[in-house]
């Protein structure tokens, strides 16, 4: 009896066998079809399709070394790169219907040690959020309706100072020079002016970028001849309006906006300000790029007559078999920023090498921060960086 019981169990692990082995090389076969698939398209995410969804995630590391010099000390630090700071996205993209397709956005970024908050005096890591919100929403998109925004995302005036067709970004973000060293103090006679009329270098400069990512809901129109409207509200009745234009002209590519921001702190108080830029990319591979904006606080102090104004040139080429290089030099004011009559004021230079085989930029960037004030005279701070950013 014994026997008979093995001989059944035999049989039927080889039957299952015979059953299974077609199914298994059946999946090997297909998980082998669909790597060759992504390394033929060079793919740079990972995707997951379902009936309903496709999910693809994405991002990049981004890191950056920089000397800082306040004009009484100096040092080294090692930073995430605070122009384009390390970060992952889950984007999940589906079709309602041959009009209408919807978005699920989310983007988590990395903040620990990020090159605008850290500066000579820190100890160790400035202790950012390991990973900070940027983006959580969700976009329903309408051929013919527009585009409609709803959650934790880029206002409608978010930008609107960025406009720039250099390529140089990860190093030059139009007026926001302060992304690197933006914490350092400026000195006076070996003394931090914190107190007096001087502070931060990030306090003293300003682009006036809208109202950056915040929980709202915004509409964006159709684009009629290069032009498009958007318009958004957040919590604390902040809104603000833009109108964006990018055409082709004569081989020339331009971009342009401007935009009105209100940011209504209090129901007595708040900051209005309209601000623009324009960028023009020239066939030769020259650019140009302007930005400007005046603010109102409706306080009666100086900062009613605050401003700002920015210029930078541009130039990029082929210049090797990696990928493009691109140079620029920049020149950013702020006026009236933390007390009448300051006078802030940086330039700055750098390049960038893309290095199309691995999917990166390598970076370098040099900044002189100076500050004319009525009541110290602050010493320049100086920043030389250099990094990297690998996307994936």
């Amino acid at each position: 009896m014994q026997s008979k019981f093995k001989l059944l169990g035999t049989t039927a692990l080889a039957a299952a066998a015979l059953v299974m082995a077609p199914t298994m090389a059946s999946a090997d076969q297909a998980l082998e079809k669909r790597i060759k698939a992504l390394e033929k398209a060079g793919s740079m995410s990972v995707t997951r399709t379902k009936k309903t969804m496709k999910l693809v995630i994405s991002g990049h590391v981004a890191r950056s070394i920089v000397l800082a010099d306040n004009g009484t000390t100096s040092a080294i630090q090692h930073t995430n790169h605070g122009f384009s700071a390390t970060r992952v996205r889950w984007i999940g993209t589906g079709k309602v219907s041959d009009d209408v397709s919807v978005m699920t956005y989310i983007e988590m970024g990395n903040n620990t040690n990020n090159s605008q908050s850290s500066s000579i005096g820190a100890s160790g890591d400035v202790n950012g959020a390991a990973l900070s919100d940027r983006f959580a929403e969700i976009r329903l998109t309408s051929k013919t309706m527009g585009k409609l925004y709803m959650g934790q995302g880029s206002s409608a005036s978010d930008g609107v100072s960025e406009s720039d067709l250099s390529g140089t970004g990860i190093i030059s973000l139009n007026g926001s020079g302060t992304l690197a060293s933006g914490a350092e103090v400026f000195q006076s006679g070996g003394a931090d002016t914190a107190g007096g009329n001087g502070g931060t270098v990030s306090s003293n400069f300003n682009s006036f970028d809208g109202n950056s990512r915040q929980s709202r809901i915004r509409y964006d129109t159709p684009k009629f001849g290069g032009l498009q409207v958007s318009i958004g509200h957040s919590n604390t009745d902040e809104w603000g309006v833009a109108l964006r234009y990018a055409a082709k002209i004569g081989g020339m590519s331009v971009k342009a906006a401007i935009a009105h921001t209100d940011q209504t702190h209090t129901s007595t108080t708040g900051t209005t300000f309209n601000h623009g830029s324009v960028s023009v990319l020239f066939p030769q591979g020259i650019s140009l790029s302007f930005g400007a904006a005046d603010q109102d606080t409706e306080s009666g102090t100086f900062l009613d007559d605050e401003q700002w104004r920015y210029a930078k040139i541009g130039y990029k080429f082929k210049g090797s078999n990696t990928g493009e290089t691109r140079l620029f030099a920049e020149i950013s004011q702020n006026d009236d920023a933390t007390a009448a009559g300051n006078e802030a004021e940086y330039i700055g230079f750098g390049i960038i090498q893309i290095v199309e085989p691995i999917g990166a930029e390598v970076f370098a960037s040099y900044r002189q921060f100076s500050l004319d004030t009525t009541g110290t005279d602050p010493d320049d701070v100086t920043s030389l960086l250099g990094g990297i950013r690998f996307a994936f």
